[in-house]
């Protein structure tokens, strides 16, 4: 019997993955003003579930770099100075980077086409919204706080609230990405088994 191909492949990987940086960008900008509400990491987590990490990293950092640029270029960045930008970037973008490659991991060998695997994946973006809220607060306290004298623990402290929002954010973006994602994502072939002929043994 002949193998009949999917009627489920929606947009190719290069498509997927246009549309994702395309969320990324348009929810960062738009939430910008709101604290800790973004889109980002959904998006970055997600590329990694249903495409590979190589596209985790292409989404992620194509997302910080378009964003940051535009963040920068109309004044609204933060004026730290030159070298504590510079440095909040690396802890952020690198943060950006490890929840893509959170996001391959737990979707490796996972169809994520189900109800019980968007929630899988939902659950799995709580600890990886702390790690990296704890990883970028960590950044902020050596390139902003410990140079005016601040402890760490008093800027963990202060992240508390921070985070419990950012954690709200993850689970509202990732199910509601993944959702719409998922359905448009290439769904895999499966090969058909060889067929014998009659009084023929199969071959493995």
């Amino acid at each position: 019997m002949a193998a009949r191909r999917s009627r489920f492949r929606k947009l190719t990987k290069l498509d997927l993955t246009f549309l994702l940086i395309l969320g990324g960008v348009a929810g960062r900008l738009l939430l910008l003003r709101v604290a800790n509400v973004e889109t980002v990491l959904a998006v970055s987590m997600l590329a990694g579930a249903l495409l590979g990490w190589r596209y985790a990293l292409l989404v992620s950092i194509s997302v910080m770099g378009i964003t940051d640029g535009v963040i920068y270029a109309m004044g609204l960045g933060d004026p730290f100075g030159v070298l504590p930008i510079l440095g909040i970037t690396a802890f952020t973008w690198s943060g950006m980077l490890f929840v893509g490659l959170i996001g391959a991991v737990s979707g490796r060998r996972r169809v994520l086409f189900t109800t019980r695997s968007m929630a899988a994946l939902t659950m799995i973006s709580i600890p990886a919204t702390i790690l990296f809220d704890v990883w970028t607060a960590f950044g902020e306290w050596m390139f902003l706080a410990a140079p005016r004298g601040v402890p760490i623990e008093v800027v963990y402290f202060m992240q508390i609230p921070f985070t419990l929002v950012h954690i709200a954010s993850s689970i509202v973006f990732v199910p509601l990405f993944g959702s719409i994602f998922s359905w448009l994502s290439p769904a895999p072939e499966y090969l058909p088994l060889p067929e014998t002929s009659e009084g023929e043994p199969s071959r493995p």
